[in-house]
């Protein structure tokens, strides 16, 4: 999920928390909090290579990682499991300073056991990536000091570098292209040498969709993209032949959606595509929670009470808190789709 839009879930729709009305309490107090049983695979996996890592076990990390590689596993929401692995070994941004330097001694005992591994140097370079994060803050531009620009810079060039020591072995790994699009987006290359990047990643493996997330959010007006950019990009990747179609469309839009209040009203992203995409990846994907939550919220925001009433009546009184952020906000959307009223 993208770290930088969380707080926008906390919108509900139609008020704020101090409005609720009697009814609305009720409603409220009668939810079940329910948990999806595809996110609870994946933190049991993360949490397992986690524990590796920290306890340094290499040797495992790196079977797990060739299994992974070779076999191109998919968890059942569609998350390449490639990406949770990664994503596992991530220092969480709110640590201390020591604790970031424990992670780099890890990383470079790692190297030094395996020196010729792909996944100990994508590894790092994604800490690097991560930690050139860190020092720079979330802010906008002029709100970063001198030294966090400074870090930034250092640290980005430390993950480049990596990336390019690990072009030359053997093996080969996704995840390499999607941390080299993190650097280039913060080292903001020319367009022509992000594209030439990205192709190339495509080509190496057509249907990884966080290189199309990765890019789509490049576009967007705060970085370096125009009003309708990230739009018309998320159109032409549905349009390729050897991609997913109206679900990498889908994909993008819900990625995105957190940048907004509601995002079919402040761009020109096409509800009817999402829509497709989102019944497609239903089919595909019958076990997530997350995808039936996140189609209801949607359909809210795309003002398809049709598609949102199907959906409520699925979700009954359970909900995913992850996906709608405050409870009142789930009440508030099933309200609308059983009356039509906001």
């Amino acid at each position: 999920m993208n770290k930088h839009f969380g707080f926008l879930l906390l919108l509900c729709i139609g008020g704020l928390p101090g409005c609720w009305n009697a009814e609305e309490k009720a409603a409220i107090a009668k939810l079940k909090p329910t948990k999806d049983p595809i996110l609870e695979e994946i933190y049991a996996f993360r949490l397992k290579m986690r524990q590796l890592y920290n306890n340094r076990r290499f040797a495992e990390l790196e079977l797990a990682a060739a299994e992974i590689r070779r076999t191109k596993p998919l968890f059942d929401n569609g998350s390449w499991k490639i990406v949770q692995f990664y994503e596992s070994l991530a220092c969480r941004d709110e640590e201390p300073e020591s604790m970031w330097q424990v992670h780099d001694r890890i990383h470079q005992d790692w190297i030094a056991q395996f020196p010729t591994s792909i996944t100990a140097r994508v590894a790092y370079a994604d800490f690097f990536t991560d930690y050139a994060w860190h020092a720079r803050g979330t802010g906008f531009a002029d709100k970063v000091t001198k030294e966090g620009w400074q870090l930034f810079r250092e640290r980005l060039e430390l993950a480049r570098n990596t990336l390019v020591e690990s072009r030359e072995l053997t093996d080969k790994d996704p995840f390499w292209w999607l941390v080299a699009l993190g650097v280039a987006l913060g080292q903001h290359w020319p367009k022509n040498e992000y594209d030439q990047l990205l192709e190339e990643a495509k080509a190496f493996e057509p249907k990884f969709w966080g290189y199309d997330m990765a890019r789509a959010r490049s576009l967007l007006p705060r970085w370096y993209g125009e009003p309708g950019d990230w739009e018309a990009y998320a159109e032409d990747a549905a349009g390729r032949p050897d991609g997913l179609g109206a679900e990498i469309y889908a994909r993008i839009v819900m990625d995105l959606r957190g940048y907004y209040d509601n995002v079919f009203r402040e761009t020109s992203a096409s509800w009817p595509k999402v829509r497709q995409g989102l019944i497609e990846m239903r089919q595909k994907y019958p076990r997530s929670f997350d995808l039936l939550n996140q189609t209801a919220l949607l359909s809210t925001l795309g003002s398809d009470r049709e598609l949102a009433q199907e959906t409520f009546g699925k979700l009954g009184d359970s909900y995913l808190p992850s996906a709608w952020g405050k409870p009142e906000r789930f009440v508030r959307s099933r309200k609308w789709a059983e009356t039509g009223v906001r």
